[in-house]
């Protein structure tokens, strides 16, 4: 063998021993680990299988801890107008926008506390403006998931239309962004008054739906009581198992009927009845609050104030039913009327405050808190 082809052949077993080093260095694939791991906490609806956590409800939360090297977390938007908060250890939170489809969301690296991380993920935006999935996440060699703080034992559930959403309350004239990333259900009245009191909750609420009608008077369309028993508001299936959230003091708040003209009083009486005997049914040991609507007028923005006038009549009536069936726990909240901004009737943040305090006391009485 000549030197040429000596030093070559020496060269490339040398190549060859150095890649089978690397590659015997390299750090294996990351661990994919399912939604339904135990390991993950839901506080909401949700849809969950071993491939995702489908959620269609605003202010869904996730919880999961981990020690080491940061995970990946994957999620799925069916449309580009799906919106979450993502918070670490209780900071402030940042912005996520999901993009349509698959996403991959990789979480900052770098030192982290002894304990580890605790991550909340909250969904800001409601189910018109697209269901969104939370898929797992990828662990790199090093990082464990490890148990999270649980939830608090106490429960909130309010239901209602696109105030309970907490819909566009991120805005403020002039620029009037009314857009999904002006959504943030985690600023809704709801969800702060489950951080004030120390409590689960849940969002049962859509934008634009009332008891009886949408707010254009159609009523072809998922109403209340209609996505009231579904995990998800805009699928028949799967029904949502009640026994899994048994709420302490359920708050319905719903002015949307009365967008679209005034109703038949015996009629909107009926119905709402009805509704509030299905969510008994659901619920037999919880307090129902019935409220006034934030949105409906009380004239003092010279609107005539028909629709908050038959909102009280109504509930009121349902109330004094309750009560002469036997039912001691169904009572009524007056709440205040915020008129949003000169360019959108929707209420800001610190309007959202605002209907929090007057139903602070009233929660407090009921649930004894």
């Amino acid at each position: 063998m000549n030197d040429a082809i000596l030093r070559f052949s020496l060269h490339a077993a040398l190549f060859a021993g150095l890649c089978a080093a690397g590659a015997a260095q390299q750090s294996p694939p990351p661990r994919p680990v399912a939604p339904n791991d135990s390991r993950f906490l839901y506080m909401g609806r949700v849809a969950l299988s071993e491939r995702s956590a489908l959620m269609g409800y605003p202010g869904v939360t996730i919880r999961f801890a981990f020690r080491g090297p940061a995970p990946v977390i994957r999620m799925t938007g069916d449309s580009p107008q799906c919106y979450f908060n993502l918070s670490c250890n209780g900071w402030d939170p940042v912005l996520i926008h999901l993009k349509k489809g698959e996403n991959e969301i990789a979480l900052p690296t770098g030192a982290a506390p002894e304990d580890g991380w605790t991550v909340d993920l909250v969904r800001r935006t409601e189910s018109w403006m697209g269901t969104a999935s939370f898929d797992g996440v990828l662990l790199p060699e090093g990082c464990e998931l490890v148990a999270p703080k649980p939830f608090p034992e106490r429960k909130l559930m309010f239901i209602g239309d696109s105030l309970t959403c907490g819909e566009y309350n991120e805005r403020f004239a002039p620029e009037n962004d009314s857009t999904p990333r002006s959504t943030n259900a985690e600023r809704s009245y709801g969800m702060l008054l489950a951080r004030w009191l120390g409590a689960q909750v849940h969002l049962i609420s859509y934008g634009g739906r009332g008891i009886t009608r949408e707010w254009d008077g159609k009523t072809d369309v998922n109403i209340v009581p209609v996505f009231f028993p579904r995990t998800l508001p805009d699928s028949a299936e799967p029904l949502w198992d009640h026994s899994l959230y048994q709420p302490d003091v359920i708050v319905i708040n719903d002015g949307t009927d009365a967008d679209s003209g005034p109703l038949d009083d015996a009629a909107f009486t009926d119905a709402y009845a009805a509704f509030v005997g299905q969510v008994r049914a659901a619920y037999p040991k919880a307090f129902i609050l019935l409220t006034e609507s934030g949105f409906q007028s009380d004239g003092s923005d010279g609107r005539p104030r028909m629709g908050r006038d038959q909102l009280l009549r109504t509930i009121t009536a349902v109330a004094d039913l309750r009560r002469k069936a036997g039912d001691e726990r169904v009572r009524i909240v007056r709440t205040g009327f915020f008129p949003g901004t000169p360019t959108n009737p929707h209420l800001v943040a610190f309007q959202h405050e605002q209907i929090a305090l007057d139903l602070l006391g009233p929660i407090r009485e009921a649930a004894v808190w």
